[in-house]
């Protein structure tokens, strides 16, 4: 049980529980997970392609990005300094940008250091879907089992929905950040 979900038990609920573990008839509940550690934040651009136009169908999503200014707050990773995304093959987009749009599929990271992580990524721009941003789980490689959070912000696009549709758009992501 999670310490927030404690937070919300009755007192009388936990004083039951906790004289039935003592007497024996149930388990004890397993302590509070520990919180995440952030093993590197960095800041990162990225771009994406569409083919055909986006225009509120499904298409192929090609993306490239950018990785630079990273840190690593736990000291697990000070040479990881920056990477690059170079294409995300089998990749593919719904909907339309900004709104809603709905991107998803595979990618790796190619490190300063020469490693790689491998990772599957989900972007969301749709506000009642509740995964607003970017959401990643490093799948292989360098830092594998880490998940990466960011809030990309849409800054440029070519064409519109409606009117042809969206053939590409540039985001930025004000902070990327690694957590295991």
């Amino acid at each position: 049980m999670s310490m927030a979900a404690c937070a919300r038990t009755p007192s009388r609920t936990i004083l039951g529980a906790l004289a039935l573990a003592a007497s024996g008839l149930v388990a004890a509940p397993a302590p509070a997970a520990h919180a995440q550690d952030v093993d590197l934040v960095c800041t990162a651009t990225f771009q994406f392609n569409f083919t055909p136009a986006l225009d509120f169908n499904t298409v192929d999503a090609d993306g490239n990005a950018t990785i630079v200014s990273c840190q690593s707050p736990n000291g697990s990773r000070p040479e990881l300094l920056s990477g690059q995304v170079n294409g995300t093959p089998g990749a593919v987009a719904e909907g339309c940008a900004p709104l809603p749009l709905q991107i998803g599929g595979e990618a790796a990271i190619e490190w300063n250091t020469g490693g790689t992580s491998e990772l599957t990524f989900e972007i969301s721009t749709d506000p009642t879907s509740g995964d607003l941003g970017l959401s990643a789980q490093v799948d292989g490689g360098v830092m594998a089992g880490d998940t990466i959070t960011a809030v990309p912000v849409i800054v440029s696009q070519d064409g519109l929905c409606g009117l042809g549709g969206v053939r590409s758009f540039t985001a930025n992501a004000a902070v990327v950040t690694f957590t295991n």
